[in-house]
């Protein structure tokens, strides 16, 4: 009795917390990635956000209590073209001057199957915030975790380029975090 319990003394000195599969951490732009698609004139237009925290609390042994966050800096878009850019960032679109964030945080998060959540959040844009669900995969590799992250929102939702026949209403949102 007594060298078994050593046993587990010892274990537990040497690794505190043994089978923890809780991970929080803070990505950074080295580590992650906050991509969209939009469709304007038929051509399938993408960018990025090239300035934005993340936090990712994981508990991989109860997905529900696991939280997500991301605050974007939206002056930071980057669409390739620098003319474009300063156009998404005027009124009619992302209002930069007076919005000058997007934020994104969790308020429900599920696990439907292995290695997949769906989670739900309040993603602010321009001042309105409103519900929105995202699917992630998860993937582990070299003892790194992966959340490979996608939604669609409707950009008149938060009046984000006014009534356009041009341009798609629908965009994609692809997101990678890493820890």
């Amino acid at each position: 009795m007594k060298l078994s319990f050593l046993v587990v003394l010892w274990f537990w000195i040497i690794n505190p917390q043994p089978g923890d599969t809780h991970a929080k951490w803070e990505g950074t732009q080295e580590e992650s990635s906050i991509k969209f698609n939009i469709r304007n004139l038929g051509i399938n237009v993408e960018g990025v956000f090239d300035s934005f925290t993340t936090e990712v609390d994981y508990n991989k042994n109860q997905p529900s209590s696991s939280r997500f966050s991301a605050k974007i800096q939206v002056n930071s878009i980057n669409t390739g073209i620098n003319k474009r850019d300063n156009h998404l960032r005027q009124e009619e679109f992302f209002h930069v001057e007076k919005y000058p964030t997007i934020t994104f945080q969790s308020t429900e998060v599920s696990s439907p199957g292995s290695n997949q959540l769906k989670v739900k959040g309040d993603l602010t844009i321009k001042g309105k915030t409103l519900p929105i669900e995202l699917d992630v995969t998860i993937s582990e590799s070299g003892g790194k975790i992966a959340f490979t992250i996608s939604g669609e929102l409707d950009r008149r939702d938060f009046g984000v380029g006014g009534s356009s026949w041009t341009m798609s209403d629908d965009v994609y949102l692809d997101l990678y975090v890493e820890n």
